[in-house]
Parts: C-alpha cells; sequence; structure tokens
C-alpha cells in the first residue's frame, strides 16, 4: 500500500480549462480513491466554486477550502497542507494532467527513501531538468512522448537544486518544520525556489524521478493576469529571493538544467556498458535531451561558441562510453 497522501490543488476561475479537467484525471484513476484530495480555492469570480461543490457531492475524498480572498499560490497550498491527514503531501497544479499511477508511484518512492524531502516527476513544461522533449503541441500526443520517456526511464532519479511546483511530492513533517511556502511571495512565483532552498540547507535531498511524467498545460493559472502585471510581480519576487538569501544562491538557465542530466546520462552509460537494454533506454532520452539541448543556444556570439563546444564534448563522452547506440 503507498503512504498515507493529500493531494493539494489551488484553483482560482477557469474550471473548465484547470481544476475541472485536473480532478477529472484523478478521479479517473482508481488508484487515486484512497488518497485525499484538497481543493482550495481562492475567492474565484466565476462559476468554478459551483462546479466545484457539485464535484465534491460525488467524490468523498475530495473536500474543499473556499477562501474569501485571494491567498495566492503560498497561501492556498499552506491552507490545503494544515487540513492534509497525510504523511506526504503532493502539491498539484490547477493547470496539469495526472496520468494513472502517477501519485501513487511518486509518493510511494519518496516514502520508501529518508534522506529525500522532495520528489517531483518530469513533465512537458518547466524550467529546469523536469522539462522533457516533445516536437508535440497536441495534447494526446505529448502524454504519449510522457509515457514512452517513462518506459525508457530505467527508474532513474536525479538530485536537483530545485523543482518546479507544477507537482511535487514532500514530506508533511518537513514541510511544516521549514514553515511551508512563505506567502509574502504572494500570488506566485519563486516560492518553490526558495522552499527548495531552504530544504538543501537543512541537508535533505530534493530528487526528481524520470519515471513519472504529469502534463502540465504552464501558464494557464495566470492567464487572467495581464503580462505586465506578472513581469512586475516576477521582479519583485525575485527581488524578495535575493534578500531571503544574502548568502547567495545559483539560478540556474533552463539549459544548464538539461545539460546537468546529459552529463548524468554518460556516467549511467560508462557504468551499464554491458547491459544492452539499460543502454538502450538511456540512448533514447539522451539523443531527446541532446535535441532540446540545441533548441536552447545561446544568442550572445560568445556564449553560443562555448555552448556549442560543450554540447560537442558530452557527445563525444557519450559516443565513447558505448558508440554501438550513437
Amino acid at each position: 500500500m503507498p503512504p498515507k497522501t493529500s493531494i493539494i490543488i489551488v484553483s482560482y476561475n477557469n474550471y473548465d480549462e484547470t481544476t475541472g479537467p485536473c480532478l477529472e484525471s484523478l478521479f479517473d484513476d482508481e488508484s487515486n480513491s484512497e488518497f485525499e484530495i484538497i481543493v482550495v480555492d481562492n475567492n474565484s469570480k466565476d462559476n468554478t466554486v459551483e462546479m466545484l461543490k457539485k464535484k465534491a457531492l460525488k467524490h468523498t475524498n475530495l473536500s474543499l477550502i473556499l477562501n474569501i480572498e485571494n491567498r495566492g499560490f503560498a497561501g492556498g497550498n499552506n491552507d490545503g497542507v494544515r487540513r492534509a491527514k497525510g504523511d506526504i503531501v503532493v502539491l498539484l497544479n490547477s493547470d496539469t494532467v495526472v496520468p494513472p499511477n502517477a501519485i501513487g508511484k511518486l509518493s510511494s518512492l519518496l516514502d520508501s527513501n529518508q534522506t529525500w524531502a522532495m520528489l517531483a516527476p518530469v513533465t512537458n513544461e518547466a524550467g529546469n531538468e523536469q522539462k522533457i522533449y516533445s516536437e508535440a503541441s497536441d495534447f494526446k500526443k505529448i502524454i504519449e512522448d510522457g509515457h514512452s520517456w517513462c518506459r525508457h526511464s530505467n527508474e532513474d532519479c536525479f538530485e536537483s537544486p530545485r523543482l518546479d511546483f507544477c507537482c511535487v511530492a514532500i514530506k508533511k513533517n518537513i514541510y511544516t518544520q521549514l514553515g511551508g511556502l512563505d506567502e509574502s511571495f504572494g500570488l506566485g512565483y519563486y516560492e518553490d525556489t526558495d522552499f527548495s532552498l531552504k530544504v538543501l540547507k537543512k541537508g535533505y535531498k530534493i530528487m526528481i524521478t524520470e519515471g513519472v511524467f504529469i502534463y502540465h498545460k504552464a501558464g494557464k493559472s495566470f492567464s487572467s493576469h495581464a503580462q505586465r502585471r506578472v513581469h512586475n510581480l516576477m521582479k519583485a519576487n525575485r527581488k524578495l529571493l535575493k534578500a531571503k538569501h544574502p548568502e547567495g544562491f545559483q539560478l540556474y538557465h533552463i539549459r544548464e538544467c538539461n545539460f546537468s542530466i546529459l552529463r548524468e546520462y554518460v556516467k549511467l552509460q560508462e557504468e551499464n556498458k554491458l547491459n544492452r537494454d539499460i543502454c538502450k533506454n538511456i540512448y533514447y532520452r539522451f539523443m531527446r535531451r541532446y535535441m532540446m539541448a540545441k533548441s536552447f543556444y545561446p544568442t550572445n556570439p560568445v556564449k553560443k561558441i562555448k555552448y556549442k563546444m560543450a554540447l560537442n564534448s558530452v557527445i563525444k563522452k557519450f559516443r565513447k562510453c558505448n558508440g554501438e547506440f550513437v
């Protein structure tokens, strides 16, 4: 049996585009029936609350928190976690779609590793190593690409300096110990980076599993905000993040995050070069991340040359480990 798990979803307007499909994906999977699902609505102005109430009448494991003000991403999740009964809480964006068995696999994997504080899946849209390569724009094809990635994953897990909180499993005792998400970040942005930094300072591990995929629409939860307002919010919260961590930290660009996994694949290929099946799976992921890496070329001419040299170097090392597959 998977550990006792609570799924927290923060909702704000656009039910038919966000929270509705997300909940449907959870309820379509019978394995989620044993999990507690808590939707925190941040004072939606459309028919979202009405739709949530109807859904709660049909599903006994769904409960609602109806805020009378918009408490933002941090405040909404903190409200949900305070009510949660699970030993593991899964913070799940409303603009996600969850494939079968994903939540159970995440929570079981996190529960079985004592030094891990947080675990996240791979996804089609993220700003770090969680992002995988897919040329598709069609929802069904992206889901297929995600399933294919998981089949070739070898169940590999990698450490990361931060996670994208579109979907993240966290041990509740650690979440509580660290005071939850900092609500001074307001409506959203960088509170996940801040929490990741707090986790690392306590000596816990932050992990990504390539054996679980979550579809992420990305940006839908902020669709009602003007672009300028979002830009100003990000600018202000980045300043807040720097003030909270004066000792300094590194915000890695997605190209560097992806590159770090390419290097990990080289190590894995060397360690498993006698196992043909494992090497074929590593090759599948390496080549797709390599194609994604080529789409991340810097615009600065000097940086572009250095980046190209680094890419050439990593694929040469990969060929050297096992040229049969390259």
